[in-house]
């Protein structure tokens, strides 16, 4: 654990990332965890855990960081990243920015136990759709530090919506037209971005009608990305839990 409090310090320099599309990221395939394994051979090789981030660490802090922390362990039922940030045993993340690392680590450690094509497609379909939900609110805030940690520690709620999907069979149990539902959700969410311009002071009336048309833009992507009840649901959730 040497590099990490280097890490955190030296990273406390980056300004934090604005919200916006998500960068492709590459999951690693492995076959499911076991308590009693280990993903890691102990050696010095660097891994990247976050290339947007550039979040690096050694083969063998991975493997110390995976034997410290029991929730990296659990792919089935795993607290969620708020909670298991909170009741964490290792104590080298006490800030913002290693909050961030954190939940970037929790996604790290439970993708390994979700690395086929259905579950790479459905992870990067939720990033997407949270990024899109953290850029929207945070263009109505005229952005902040609130929505760039967001930006980053989203990749842990999307992990665990993941494993949600699987504890309760989400993916299959509600089958029906979603159509109705999807279109109230997406009304409510565009008539929000319009109160709340209509009603701000701190934005000139030719920035309102440019950032409305940019918001609503990102309304009409929800719209394509959310297929099903499973993305619906997980986006009411993320949406009225955050913001």
């Amino acid at each position: 654990m040497k590099n990490l409090l280097a890490l955190i310090i030296s990273l406390f320099l980056i300004p934090a990332c604005k919200p916006g599309p998500p960068k492709s990221k590459v999951y690693a395939k492995s076959k499911n965890i076991s308590r009693a394994e280990s993903p890691f051979k102990v050696n010095n090789d660097t891994v990247v855990i976050d290339t947007e981030r550039e979040f690096k660490f050694t083969k063998h802090e991975l493997q110390e960081l995976y034997k410290r922390e029991p929730v990296f362990q659990e792919s089935e039922y795993p607290d969620a990243p708020e909670t298991a940030y909170n009741d964490r045993k290792t104590h080298d993340f006490n800030s913002e920015l290693g909050k961030d690392i954190y939940y970037t680590l929790y996604a790290y450690f439970l993708s390994k136990s979700h690395s086929s094509k259905k579950y790479t497609v459905r992870r990067q379909k939720l990033i997407r759709i949270y990024r899109d939900i953290n850029y929207i609110f945070g263009g109505l805030a005229q952005g902040g530090t609130y929505f760039g940690h967001q930006h980053t520690r989203i990749l842990g709620d999307a992990e665990y919506s993941l494993c949600l999907g699987d504890f309760y069979d989400c993916y299959d149990e509600r089958t029906y037209n979603i159509t109705k539902q999807k279109k109230l959700y997406l009304s409510a969410l565009d008539q929000q971005i319009t109160d709340e311009l209509s009603t701000s002071y701190d934005f000139a009336e030719n920035e309102k009608s440019k950032l409305k048309k940019e918001l609503s833009n990102k309304v009409k992507e929800l719209d394509n990305l959310i297929t099903d009840y499973f993305y619906l649901e997980r986006t009411r959730a993320f949406q009225y839990s955050n913001y």
